[in-house]
């Protein structure tokens, strides 16, 4: 995983926008974007035209230049190993000899990422690919671990879990429980799409989250998930979660499509 970063906390307005919204409501991140366009155009008009210093080998300029000063300059970058080039969809981008790269459109401003979530987000295609751009730069997790947005989802990383993607409705339910700060912890695998792309699971540290058509996005986690995994999961008799754990008699029950299951503290 790239070095400890800095970034995160020592941004423009707009980026501590980003920033409070990962903690307080990240489902929401992507409005973050729209606070930070104004100054990206500025900063970027003319991107490679504009005044640019040489720093090693290649010339540094625009956007790119200033997102390079603002997150640690050489000693966290260090030389660039390429010039700015042209990136997918109007965008810019140039790499760095610490294993980190600077991206930039004018809808997500400028913003670096490096190590085991760049490695992660080039092996799925990088900005040609589902996630697209990065809408702020990696950042420290409540838990200790890593994470990173993007316009088409977020990636997480921590040592015990590893690099995963995790988008969509799977994402929308991880947020409205708190992310990896709930009981679901970090992912530990990316989402697994089955029956034609109607049904998606992705497993977590603590737990499931389950999505199809007919039964919609539920977390199975704790006591009642160990019960359903005993009874063949989504391939025994209870089949999918129809909803998520609710309180029950003293304890907690949740409905699945063959039944109901119940637990309560001894």
């Amino acid at each position: 995983m790239a070095a400890s970063r800095r970034g995160l906390l020592e941004t423009c307005t707009g980026r501590v926008l980003l920033a409070s919204l990962h903690r307080d409501n990240r489902s929401s991140w992507t409005r973050g974007t729209l606070a930070v366009s104004v100054a990206a155009v500025a900063l970027t008009a003319g991107m490679g035209v504009a005044a640019a210093r040489p720093i090693g080998p290649f010339e540094v300029g625009g956007a790119i230049e200033a997102e390079y000063d603002r997150a640690g300059g050489p000693d966290f970058f260090g030389d660039p190993t390429t010039p700015e080039t042209d990136a997918a969809g109007g965008g810019k981008k140039q790499d760095f000899v610490n294993n980190v790269s600077i991206y930039w459109t004018a809808a997500t401003d400028a913003h670096a990422i490096g190590g085991s979530i760049r490695d992660k987000w080039r092996g799925i295609g990088a900005e040609s690919g589902s996630l697209k751009y990065p809408v702020v730069d990696e950042g420290d997790t409540s838990k200790p671990g890593r994470f990173q947005h993007f316009q088409g989802g977020s990636i997480y990383w921590s040592v015990g879990s590893g690099t995963h993607v995790i988008s969509g409705v799977i994402r929308d339910k991880y947020s409205s429980v708190g992310w990896e700060s709930s009981p679901l912890g970090f992912p530990i695998a990316d989402e697994n799409k089955t029956n034609s792309s109607t049904t998606h699971e992705q497993l977590f540290e603590g737990g499931a989250i389950y999505s199809t058509q007919k039964t919609g996005t539920h977390i199975v986690w704790g006591s009642i998930r160990d019960e359903w995994v005993r009874n063949g999961a989504e391939n025994g008799r209870y089949g999918y979660p129809t909803s998520d754990e609710y309180d029950y008699e003293g304890g907690k029950a949740q409905n699945f499509q063959g039944g109901k299951v119940t637990w309560k503290p001894e």
